[in-house]
């Protein structure tokens, strides 16, 4: 079976980007710091895994699991102000996790956020940190089931 993943990447990158939560949504991890997350939030959408969950003779119902991982300087310097950092993490996965929630199709053929994990993942958020090119970046990764149907090719 042939996934359209690109689809799924794509709806989900337009659709942050749209929200205004953040100042960039790419496809792809980057292996540099952005020019000006030392004071703005980014994201990069890029998928975790891929698998057929429902089989029918015609179709199938898969669940893409893509990643939204945001971005953010973390405040390490004289000056830097660690809540503010927190504060904007925290609104930015709140606002775009509340928005998937009430978005719930992406359009194409994704059927549904699955929220809940009925599939297995559920819409989830975990904090961390990451080095690009010695900067310390406070990191969310937001974890993003979606159901999708019928994006699969089938073979005899």
């Amino acid at each position: 079976m042939a996934f359209n993943i690109k689809n799924s990447l794509i709806a989900l990158q337009s659709h942050i980007a749209s929200t205004g939560y953040v100042n960039d949504a790419a496809i792809g991890e980057p292996t540099s710091p952005p020019t000006d997350a030392l004071d703005k939030v980014h994201a990069a959408v890029y998928m975790a895994s891929a698998g057929v969950v429902e089989l029918t003779l015609s179709t199938t119902t898969e669940v893409h699991v893509a990643i939204v991982r945001l971005y953010k300087r973390a405040a390490f310097t004289d000056g830097d102000d660690s809540a503010d950092v927190e504060q904007e993490m925290a609104l930015a996965v709140s606002e775009i996790t509340s928005n998937f929630i009430g978005e719930f199709d992406l359009g194409s053929t994704i059927r549904a956020i699955d929220v809940g994990g009925t599939y297995g993942s559920s819409l989830t958020a975990t904090w961390g940190y990451v080095n690009l090119s010695q900067v310390i970046f406070r990191i969310v990764d937001i974890q993003v089931p979606l159901i999708v149907d019928g994006s699969a090719t089938q073979a005899a």
